[in-house]
């Protein structure tokens, strides 16, 4: 019997801002569920950097790509501006 595999090609997530830095709002095309997560960068204790996600929404899949940036834009602004407001 022969069994035949082939490899998906990787899927590059969907990120905003494009130029992030230590936050970030990810979406990974081609999972069943429409989810935003909104991670952040970490540096563990060995010094190697990580993203933890630390919230998370559900997207509108019926939404134009554009509404979908949007609504990723969106998503950012108020995660961000509510993580500045706690270390304020």
């Amino acid at each position: 019997m022969f069994l035949a595999l082939t490899t998906m090609p990787k899927i590059k997530p969907w990120c905003w801002p494009t130029n992030y830095t230590y936050d970030r709002v990810i979406y990974i095309p081609g999972q069943r569920a429409h989810l935003l997560e909104y991670q952040e960068e970490l540096i563990d204790s060995k010094g190697n950097s990580y993203w933890k996600t630390t919230d998370t929404t559900s997207a509108d899949h019926r939404s134009s790509v554009k509404e979908f940036l949007e609504q990723m834009k969106d998503y950012y602004e108020n995660q961000s501006c509510t993580k500045n407001r706690m270390h304020s």
